[in-house]
């Protein structure tokens, strides 16, 4: 039988704040016709996250883990996922459930009006959406997405945002061509969408900062800068051509 939908989990070290998440997407899925899958990718935890997992596998076969044997980044943890995923359509959402799971609905329709991609945004506006983040975080934010706009893809004003649903077909056309494997891989993959000519849509969304978060802003925000150049290099190569 087809999978209606499947959900991506990158998870590292988040034995504390996966189940709560888990809680509420099971939750939200049980009122829902469809049928699902749900893949955690545990990308190379160091504490019991993995085990925290296979509790819920135990009461539920819908929920699968892939088990990355070292932390090989967000990135990879996410194209893993895509690519064994089964669903009609394919979400990836991060951990720390920011993004709360209800906002799926707000993609969905999306997708079901044409769109092959739909993004959450914390940077578009809406009356019924609120966005909840430190204002550092925010500026660091919008100059990253400023560069993106100007150099990579245009008309998108939140590359970040750990939110993305995908049709099976743009998630088997893309995601084997994705290189990066850090945070800036959000940017490469809504680039080669733009570039196979997919259909993407950015959605407001209800979004608040979770403590402890794994993105090192300054740090990681440096390698996102250099990883834009990278993409416009295998741009330059071909690589994407496949």
């Amino acid at each position: 039988m087809t999978t209606s939908i499947s959900i991506i989990i990158p998870a590292y070290n988040e034995e504390n704040r996966i189940s709560k998440y888990l809680d509420q997407i099971l939750s939200y899925l049980a009122s829902k016709p469809y049928s699902y899958e749900i893949i955690v990718v545990d990308d190379g935890s160091t504490d019991a996250t993995a085990s925290v997992v296979n509790n819920y596998i135990a009461r539920n076969s819908n929920i699968k883990l892939i088990t990355l044997p070292h932390n090989c980044g967000k990135g990879f943890a996410v194209k893993t996922g895509m690519i064994q995923a089964t669903g009609n359509v394919r979400l990836f959402t991060d951990a720390d459930g920011a993004t709360p799971i209800t906002e799926l609905q707000r993609l969905q329709r999306e997708i079901d009006r044409g769109a092959d991609v739909a993004i959450g945004s914390r940077a578009k506006y809406s009356n019924d959406c609120v966005v909840k983040g430190t204002l550092h975080r925010r500026i660091m934010g919008s100059v990253f997405n400023l560069l993106v706009q100007a150099l990579m893809v245009k008309n998108i004003s939140d590359t970040q945002c750990g939110f993305k649903l995908f049709t099976a077909k743009a998630a088997s056309t893309v995601f084997p061509l994705q290189s990066i494997n850090g945070f800036g891989f959000d940017v490469e993959i809504l680039f080669i969408c733009d570039k196979k000519g997919f259909i993407i849509k950015e959605i407001p969304v209800n979004w608040s900062e979770i403590p402890r978060s794994k993105v090192k802003l300054f740090q990681d925000s440096i390698k996102m800068f250099l990883d834009i150049f990278k993409i416009r290099i295998n741009y330059l190569k071909g690589i994407y051509n496949s």
